[in-house]
């Protein structure tokens, strides 16, 4: 079975999270040669998704991307 890790951060809504965690699968594998999801997507809004391994499944960090124009 498949099972896919997804650590949400920065207060972010859950629902959001998802949201956004199945569109980055939805986009299939594309990293890596083909083998794991986009590394990291980003939205206007300042949301981030990036990807890893844990423990041989899929790992989705959620998070907000603080560039640095906003010191």
């Amino acid at each position: 079975m498949t099972k896919i890790h997804i650590d949400i951060r920065d207060n972010i809504d859950p629902e959001d999270a998802v949201r956004r965690v199945a569109h980055v699968i939805a986009g299939g594998r594309i990293s890596k040669n083909n083998t794991m999801y986009c590394f990291l997507t980003t939205w206007t809004d300042g949301i981030a998704v990036s990807t890893r391994e844990y423990r041989k499944n899929d790992c989705f960090v959620v998070w907000k991307h603080k560039d640095k124009t906003d010191d």
